[in-house]
């Protein structure tokens, strides 16, 4: 089968969690057999868009460049079908967009279409994160449009004023998502979806039924690239608790972790706080910002750790670093938010808390410092917990390539 992988947001080396699964997704499809090109888009005009090194990806790339007011819903939309149409597919991927990705879904609706859904971009018009003054929204684009349409607009009306260039703006301008008759065009994409993929159980319903099926399919992680690595000797003995990812930002509750370590701090001084945040940003004697670690990097961050901790204060959709930690063989204590409280196991491949506690966040952190035997014996819970369910060999096989059958089914149907 022909399947064309769309993605407005793709780069390479990754920029994130979506790049990578992306990536492995296509990667996986054409080690299957299956004939595959990825379509991405570029825009010239930001950093955070097709950005892609020559002869990284091991499948077939074109890249549709945009610049300026090019970068707008009818444009994009027809670049993508007229370039998709002369490659003849099957079946097609949609992966990561914000708020155009519903024109490009339409522009390619006579194909069968699976739509990766890689954050809350059913429910949040504001910023795909439905999460809004420090607390999970409660509001859902689809039930609440012009609630949620003032919303965004109250957020990025002052970047508009000052001509701010950010991918998320790019698509919002460029596709008029500010006004009341997006809503409909929004519905209609989804209703054209023959599949949508999400990651966590809770992001079904937003989606109030509008796509043909919406399953639930984990990401992966490179089991082999992560492989366990017991943690070398330190200056002081210290142990080094990691919080990875994007750690800046307010809704991955860095602040929750500097109140634990704090408290932990005044009773004990035998471990650092290695996160990934910029080397202005924080202060402490527990804490060293290390900043922007590539992708390519951290299986050598993990190796150099002994907990990690993912502190979500926001409906998490998935939690990679977390898998990444646990394919290291290291024990993870994460929030109780979303896709972190379907990967971990709590008490087993590590402890789960709820959501902005930093006492119980420093008591779970204590636990592990304290016990050596513990932080083992959850560290290789989790491995043997990401072979069984989260490598991408056991992703790809066990969930994609019945996917790619029933796609090819839909093909022939719609050919017949």
């Amino acid at each position: 089968m022909r399947i064309a992988f769309i993605d407005l947001l793709f780069s390479w080396p990754p920029h994130g969690g979506g790049d990578v699964d992306v990536f492995h997704i296509a990667a996986g499809a054409q080690a299957m057999g299956h004939e595959v090109c990825l379509f991405a888009a570029r825009d010239e005009d930001t950093w955070e868009r097709g950005r892609i090194q020559e002869g990284s990806a091991p499948f077939p790339v074109e890249i549709l460049s945009f610049s300026g007011k090019d970068f707008n819903a009818n444009r994009v939309s027809s670049a993508f079908r007229d370039a998709v149409d002369a490659w003849q597919p099957e079946a097609v991927f949609v992966g990561q967009g914000f708020l155009m990705k519903p024109a490009v879904i339409l522009a390619l609706a006579h194909y069968p279409i699976v739509s990766r859904l890689h954050a809350h971009e059913g429910a949040c018009h504001r910023d795909m994160l439905r999460f809004l003054d420090g607390a999970p929204c409660p509001n859902c684009y689809l039930d609440t449009p012009d609630l949620c349409r003032r919303c965004a607009l109250q957020l990025l009306g002052s970047q508009i004023r000052t001509q701010r260039q950010s991918a998320w703006l790019r698509e919002y301008l460029g596709v008029e998502a500010y006004r009341p008759e997006y809503h409909a065009l929004f519905e209609q994409a989804l209703r054209a979806v023959r599949v949508a993929v999400v990651y966590n159980s809770g992001m079904v319903a937003p989606l109030r039924g509008l796509p043909g099926e919406v399953r639930l399919i984990p990401s992966g992680v490179d089991a082999q690239a992560f492989t366990p690595t017991p943690p070398g000797e330190r200056c002081g003995g210290r142990k080094v608790i990691l919080m990875a990812g994007r750690a800046e930002d307010p809704a991955k509750g860095f602040g929750v972790l500097a109140e634990a370590a704090r408290r932990l701090w005044e009773k004990r001084q035998d471990f650092e706080v290695v996160a990934t945040l910029p080397q202005d940003m924080g202060e402490g004697p527990w804490l060293r910002p290390v900043g922007w670690v590539d992708h390519a990097d951290m299986p050598a961050l993990n190796a150099a750790s002994d907990i990690c901790v993912v502190p979500s204060v926001w409906e998490e959709p998935w939690g990679m670093v977390a898998l990444e930690a646990m394919a290291a063989e290291k024990p993870v204590c994460a929030s109780r938010v979303g896709g972190l409280a379907e990967i971990l196991v709590d008490g087993e491949t590590g402890l789960l808390f709820d959501r902005g506690d930093s006492e119980a966040l420093s008591i779970a952190l204590g636990s592990l410092l304290d016990d050596a035997n513990l932080r083992t014996t959850m560290g290789l819970a989790g491995r043997a917990r990401v072979l069984a369910e989260f490598s991408w060999d056991t992703v790809l096989e066990k969930h994609y390539r019945p996917l790619w059958g029933e796609m090819a089914r839909m093909s022939g149907e719609r050919q017949g």
